[in-house]
């Protein structure tokens, strides 16, 4: 009792120092003793999937492919959902039923706005045997046939599988990997469940050929078997709609000041957030970026506060815009930068490319410099460090200066109707396919 006593003054001091040093870790010591509960949670490091509620029932006259996507709206509708939605809607054109199943309790999607946003990524109407449903509630669960096919989106949606497919009549499921998800994790509870999930019974469709090899080099789970990606799985490349993401007709008159775009995600660590506004500030110190120019941060989702670059400069968030307006900006910007420390390209890098600017972005295992200009020579890739990234960001920067021309260099497809039949077709004869 004396020792702890005698103890206590230190113990103060080092209290205090936190607060002045690291408040939110003097929050997480006080908790210890106000909160044990959420102490206690805070050191689980799970990103937990929401159980699904569903009821499988025989004798549906024909297996229905259920998708699984946590939310539908406007905020989640980046690249890869909209390419599940895409995938979704033409498996549904091959005549095979499709519920699009969220799991989030009391979430409902806005019907107006979702018909409106499919029909805008379809260019049609969407398909009448796309439906949508919800499996989150413990009360009413979804009722689903038991030849059904299940489609994870997510390595969280995989995970929340385990206990659905023991009841269905094939233990397997479609595995659509759109990255590798793993590396969004420190080694940790999340990255050892993500890299569980390649090990799991199912079929896999990869979003572009770099990630495919990645998975491949890594000898992820089923990915280690070398015939496994010719057997079980389809790997695509994806298309970029040129009816949105298209240069600035003759009439869009070309405003002033210059535009840089970040494209942020300060809640996914592959988007090395740091290394780009290290690399913005040192090119500003250096005098980069001396004229009229502007600054601004997109995909942050709300998240992403306004930053100084120096020299008066600063970073300042866009507002959320909607699908369209997401490809006004791009027109509008003369540079994108996208740190993106995956094997997969990410969506922005491709679109700002179709829209006829200057994306920077890094490279990573067979996401080469080479490769990445053979997709538009306006795609520049660098290796992965602020010295690489500032001497990147100083050099389009003087293209740009220099009144480069616009124009639309990108070689992959114009239209998703040129990629996903096929995609769909191969999907559409696994639902039909029962008894593998």
């Amino acid at each position: 009792m004396l020792d702890r006593l005698r103890n206590l003054p230190r113990q103060i001091v080092g209290q205090l120092r936190l607060l002045r040093d690291n408040p939110e870790q003097l929050g997480r010591n006080l908790s210890q003793f106000t909160n044990p509960g959420r102490f206690e949670a805070g050191l689980v490091d799970v990103l937990s999937q929401p159980p699904l509620h569903v009821s499988p029932q025989a004798g549906a006259a024909v297996p229905a492919l259920n998708v699984l996507q946590p939310f539908l709206n406007q905020q989640s509708m980046t690249g890869g959902p909209n390419t599940i939605l895409l995938v979704a809607a033409l498996v549904a054109e091959q005549g095979i039923p499709v519920r699009i199943v969220t799991s989030h309790a009391g979430h409902r999607p806005d019907a107006d706005w979702l018909d409106a946003h499919l029909t805008s990524l379809l260019g049609r109407r969407p398909p009448e045997h796309l439906r949508f449903a919800s499996a989150a509630e413990p009360d009413a669960p979804l009722a689903v046939g038991a030849d059904d096919l299940w489609f994870a989106t997510h390595w969280t949606t995989a995970q929340a599988l385990k206990m659905v497919l023991p009841r269905m009549r094939r233990n397997w499921f479609m595995y659509f990997v759109q990255d590798f998800e793993p590396g969004f994790y420190a080694w940790s509870s999340n990255y050892a469940l993500a890299l569980e999930t390649y090990g799991m019974r199912f079929r896999a469709l990869v979003n572009e050929h770099f990630l495919a090899t990645h998975l491949v080099a890594q000898a992820a789970g089923r990915f280690a078997d070398p015939g496994f990606l010719e057997r079980q799985c389809m790997a695509f490349e994806p298309a970029v709609d040129r009816r949105v993401f298209h240069p600035p007709t003759d009439g869009e008159t070309r405003r002033r000041p210059k535009r840089l775009l970040f494209y942020t995600r300060p809640t996914n660590p592959r988007n090395m957030l740091g290394v780009g506004i290290d690399a913005l500030r040192q090119v500003v110190a250096s005098g980069a970026f001396a004229g009229e120019w502007e600054f601004l941060s997109i995909g942050a989702r709300g998240s992403m506060p306004p930053l100084a670059l120096g020299a008066g400069r600063m970073l300042v968030p866009a507002p959320w815009a909607s699908y369209a307006g997401y490809a006004d900006s791009l027109r509008e910007a003369d540079i994108m930068l996208c740190p993106m420390l995956s094997p997969h390209t990410s969506y922005p890098v491709l679109e700002m490319a179709a829209c006829g600017g200057l994306a920077l972005t890094n490279t990573y295992g067979p996401k080469t410099a080479e490769a990445l200009s053979a997709m538009s020579p306006d795609i520049r890739g660098v290796a992965p460090t602020v010295e690489a990234f500032a001497d990147g960001l100083r050099e389009t920067a003087d293209e740009v200066e220099a009144g480069r021309p616009r124009s639309d260099r990108l070689v992959l497809p114009h239209t998703w109707d040129a990629v996903l039949p096929q995609v769909a077709a191969w999907v559409a004869g696994a639902v039909r396919d029962i008894d593998a």
